[in-house]
């Protein structure tokens, strides 16, 4: 490849990263006026969503909750795991992971009230995709606002 050809090459390149960085969406609350937002996640294999709601105030996160539902409706907390029917684990070891899942879900909120960005949420381990539903619906509530 001649020196033309190379120089030609890197100019693409660097004009696509432009492009590319240049298309993305900022996920920090103080790029966005004050008001409530609210946003799903695209549905999960198994037809789970994820949604958020939360108040950005002064370029902070002042309230946020994030709800992951089943197909069927059913709400990932303190009961999520449990059977309908008894209230009991029909699974210890899945209501051992669901309940961390819970958890997980919740510190996802906090983060996000603290650093007021939804790309500097950590990934907490068992629990990435919540994660990925996570910043799903932020960066749908954000695009709406």
């Amino acid at each position: 490849m001649g020196p033309a050809n190379r120089r030609l090459l890197a100019l693409a390149a660097a004009v696509g990263l432009a492009a590319f960085t240049g298309c993305a969406q900022s996920l920090r609350a103080a790029d966005y006026p004050d008001g409530r937002y609210t946003g799903s996640s695209a549905a999960a294999d198994d037809g789970a969503i994820g949604t958020v709601e939360f108040t950005i105030s002064g370029g902070l996160v002042t309230a946020a909750s994030f709800v992951v539902r089943d197909a069927d409706g059913t709400a990932h907390d303190e009961s999520y795991g449990l059977s309908k029917a008894t209230g009991e684990p029909v699974d210890e070891a899945f209501y051992q992971r669901a309940q961390a899942a819970v958890a997980a879900e919740k510190q996802y909120v906090t983060q996000f009230a603290e650093v007021g960005d939804a790309d500097q949420v950590d990934v907490i381990a068992g629990a990435s995709l919540s994660h990925t539903q996570f910043v799903e619906a932020v960066t749908d509530a954000l695009s709406k606002g």
